[in-house]
């Protein structure tokens, strides 16, 4: 099934931490139900079933459009309080990285994803990039200027390998909803800002090798910049 998410469940998914670049993978029950069941949450706003219809119903996204799609799908009545992110490794399609695009687009293999690795200071010089299908992007407080805790993005010299290579950056990422990337948004951390850097692990039938960077305490004030058109 696919739904859309009541205003009042927003803040709690905003609340956890994401999954990977612009989606949750997250546990939690329904009204009147008593099991347990995992879903997908894109930008906090489309949910889908997490089961043997997934793939199926991630086309219909894809084809019928994110705006009609969340405009035609019902409610999620979910329990707000039974919501929690799933946090083991998604055993759903996983697919090794090619040599090809290890070479070509220089995508890295082995590595651990950025939430296993230490963290550790920015230089507060560095910039990083969260792309993006949605020009809302839930993940950046566009009032504060910031990322929210929780949040990932990549490099500045990631994406512009993923660009030059003219790679696929749903591939790279490992994105689950395969909606067209459309945008870019530009963060300069500062020097207090706290990361995890790392590699996007396959799933989703994705082969991943793009560099990830978590933030798990979002970043500072004024740290978002500017948004651009993805590939500009």
């Amino acid at each position: 099934m696919i739904y859309k998410t009541y205003l009042t469940d927003i803040p709690k998914l905003l609340s956890l931490p994401e999954s990977g670049m612009g989606y949750q993978v997250i546990e939690g029950k329904l009204f009147l139900e008593d099991t347990i069941r995992q879903y997908v949450v894109y930008n906090c706003e489309l949910v889908i079933d997490l089961d043997t219809n997934f793939n199926a119903n991630q086309r219909q996204v894809l084809e019928k459009g994110f705006t009609t799609t969340l405009a035609e799908s019902k409610s999620w009545l979910i329990s707000t309080d039974s919501i929690h992110l799933v946090s083991s490794k998604l055993p759903y399609e996983i697919k090794n990285l090619t040599y090809n695009k290890i070479t070509k687009n220089k995508r890295h293999s082995g590595g651990k994803g950025a939430k296993e690795n230490p963290k550790e200071y920015t230089d507060g010089n560095e910039t990083f990039v969260r792309i993006s299908a949605y020009e809302n992007d839930k993940r950046i407080d566009f009032n504060k200027k910031r990322l929210i805790e929780g949040s990932y993005t990549t490099s500045l010299a990631d994406y512009y390998d993923c660009i030059i290579t003219d790679d696929e950056p749903i591939d790279r990422y490992a994105l689950p909803n395969d909606e067209k990337v459309k945008w870019a948004f530009y963060i300069r951390a500062k020097s207090v800002d706290v990361l995890q850097r790392g590699v996007v692990q396959s799933a989703f039938g994705h082969e991943g090798g793009g560099i990830e960077v978590f933030f798990e305490n979002g970043t500072s004030d004024n740290t978002f910049y500017v948004k651009k058109e993805y590939g500009i």
